[in-house]
């Protein structure tokens, strides 16, 4: 029993807390429903956010909605998932790992619009991510990742 609560607590040290939320700015009121859909950067970027976290960012959408088993949607013309981001704060890994999570923070504000076939926005959600703690600090990834969960439920739960 000793040795599986020391092991938990060295996990718990390792590994970061990240924590995420999914705020609905303009909610779904069509009926609309697809099987395809294509995920699309905004052209209008809010906060500057640097080539390899764009990247990234679309990765996991994509990866969110079009893979596994059994994909939420396949590729195509239906459904429009353009995001941006409107708040990117990498924080400072080093800094997480330094004061235990007490400085360094990152969050990210994922803004991501629901576009039907005829260019109506039928959504608007923001899906948030952040990262503290860690013994190594954690990766800003892991925010991303939990704002691109989010953004995914909401769109499997609306318009599958």
């Amino acid at each position: 029993m000793k040795k599986m609560i020391v092991c938990a607590a060295l996990a718990l040290s390792l590994s970061a807390c990240a924590n995420s939320a999914l705020t609905v700015e303009s909610a779904d009121r069509s009926d609309y429903r697809s099987s395809t859909a294509m995920v699309e950067r905004d052209r209008e970027m809010v906060v500057p956010v640097d080539a390899e976290n764009l990247t990234y960012t679309q990765k996991q959408l994509e990866e969110a909605l079009f893979a596994g088993d059994a994909p939420l949607f396949k590729r195509g013309d239906g459904l429009t998932v353009r995001y941006r981001y409107v708040g990117f704060n990498e924080g400072s890994r080093v800094g997480r790992y330094l004061t235990a999570g007490l400085t360094g923070g990152s969050k990210v504000v994922l803004e991501v619009d629901f576009v039907g076939p005829d260019g109506t926005v039928l959504s608007t959600v923001r899906g948030e991510g952040s990262v503290s703690g860690g013994m190594f600090g954690g990766s800003n990834k892991s925010g991303i990742d939990k704002a691109v969960d989010r953004v995914a439920e909401y769109a499997a739960m609306h318009y599958r």
